[in-house]
C-alpha cells in the first residue's frame, strides 16, 4: 500500500505541478478563483495548452502502437479508464479533503462525458475512409467552433487579434495537412461530428470551471467514458499480453495528464486566447512520427508548422504586451 501510495503521489504531483504559478499541490483541485492578475492566469493557460497538446500527441502515438497490435478503439478506451479512474479515486481518498468529488451538477458532467465519448469514436471512424490529413483538418475546425460559440454562450469577448490568430493558425493547419481532392467524401461527416463534439466539450469545460474543480471534471469524464466503453466493447474483448500492459499504463497516464492540462487551461483562460495554441499538436505529431516511425515531414508540413508557430507567438506577444483586457 505504501508503494502504491508513493507511485500515485509522484504521478499526480508530476501532472499538477507542471504549470508555473501553482501555490500547492491542492491548488488545482479547488474551483478556480477570480484573480486580478489576468495576465498571469492567461499565460498559465497558454503553457497548459501547449503541455496538454504534447501529452495527448504522445498518447496518440501510444494508441497507434496498440491499435497496430489488433486491439479495438473501444477496448483501449475502456482499459485506459480502468487504470485512470481507480488511480484518481485513490488519490481523492488519500490526499484530498472529504467531499472533494462531490458535485451539484452531475447531469452536466454526464452530458460532457457523453459528448466527449463520441469525439474520439467519430474521429477514428473517420480514419477508416479518410486520409489522416483530411480528418485532422476537419477536426481542427473545432477551434473556429469554440471561438464562435464562446461569444454567445460564455459572453466572452474575442478581439480582432485573437480572431486573426485563430484564422492564420487554421491556414497553417491546411498547409501542413495538404488535404486531397476527396476532402468531403467518405467519412468526412464523422470528422465533422468529432470536431463539433470536441468544441462542445471545451465550451462545457469553461462553463463548468466556474463551479467545478478541474479534478472533478477529469474524474467524472473518465468514469463515464470508461463505463460506456466497457459495456459496448465487452462482447468483443480480446486478451492482453503482459508486454502491452506497460503501454496501457502509459496511455492512461498521458491521457489524464493531457486532459488535466487542457481542462484547467480552458477553465482559467478565455477560449479565444488559448484555443489557437492547440494547433501545436500538428508540430508535436510531426516530431513524434519522425522520431518513432521515421516519417519525414514534407515541405507543406514545415511551412504549415511555421505559420502555426508564428500565429501562436504573435498572440503570445500581444498578450505579453497588453497584460489584460481583450485582444
Amino acid at each position: 500500500m505504501n508503494t502504491l501510495h508513493k507511485i500515485c503521489n509522484c504521478f499526480v504531483k508530476m501532472m499538477f505541478c507542471i504549470a508555473p504559478g501553482f501555490k500547492s499541490e491542492h491548488s488545482l483541485f479547488m474551483t478556480p478563483q477570480t484573480h486580478t492578475d489576468t495576465y498571469s492566469q492567461n499565460m498559465r493557460g497558454i503553457v497548459l495548452v501547449l503541455l496538454g497538446s504534447l501529452m495527448l500527441s504522445l498518447m496518440d502515438g501510444v494508441m497507434k502502437h496498440l491499435l497496430e497490435q489488433g486491439y479495438s478503439v473501444l477496448q483501449m478506451m475502456a482499459v485506459r479508464g480502468w487504470f485512470v479512474v481507480p488511480l484518481m479515486a485513490f488519490w481523492a481518498w488519500a490526499k484530498m479533503p472529504a467531499g472533494a468529488l462531490k458535485t451539484k451538477r452531475p447531469v452536466a458532467h454526464f452530458i460532457r462525458a457523453f459528448i466527449g465519448f463520441f469525439a474520439p469514436l467519430f474521429f477514428f471512424t473517420a480514419l477508416i475512409t479518410l486520409d489522416l490529413a483530411d480528418a485532422t483538418v476537419i477536426v481542427f475546425g473545432s477551434t473556429f467552433i469554440m471561438t464562435v460559440l464562446s461569444v454567445p454562450i460564455l459572453k466572452e469577448h474575442v478581439g480582432r487579434h485573437r480572431w486573426a490568430a485563430v484564422f492564420f493558425g487554421f491556414v497553417g493547419v491546411l498547409i501542413a495537412a495538404n488535404p486531397t481532392g476527396d476532402f468531403f467524401k467518405g467519412g468526412a461527416v464523422y470528422a465533422v461530428f468529432a470536431s463539433l463534439a470536441y468544441a462542445l466539450i471545451m465550451i462545457m469545460t469553461r462553463w463548468l470551471g466556474k463551479t467545478e474543480s478541474t479534478f472533478a471534471q477529469v474524474f467524472y469524464f473518465n468514469a463515464w467514458a470508461a463505463f460506456a466503453a466497457t459495456v459496448i466493447s465487452f462482447p468483443d474483448v480480446s486478451s492482453i499480453p503482459y508486454v502491452d500492459f506497460g503501454f496501457i499504463v502509459l496511455l492512461g497516464a498521458l491521457s489524464v495528464a493531457g486532459h488535466f492540462c487542457l481542462t484547467h487551461a480552458f477553465s482559467i483562460a478565455p477560449i479565444g486566447l488559448v484555443a489557437p495554441f492547440e494547433y501545436s499538436i500538428i508540430v508535436w505529431a510531426t516530431l513524434i512520427g519522425f522520431f518513432v516511425w521515421g516519417d519525414i515531414p514534407g515541405s507543406e508540413v514545415i511551412l504549415g508548422g511555421a505559420v502555426i508557430v508564428a500565429s501562436g507567438l504573435y498572440l503570445l506577444h500581444r498578450e505579453h504586451g497588453r497584460k489584460g483586457g481583450p485582444a
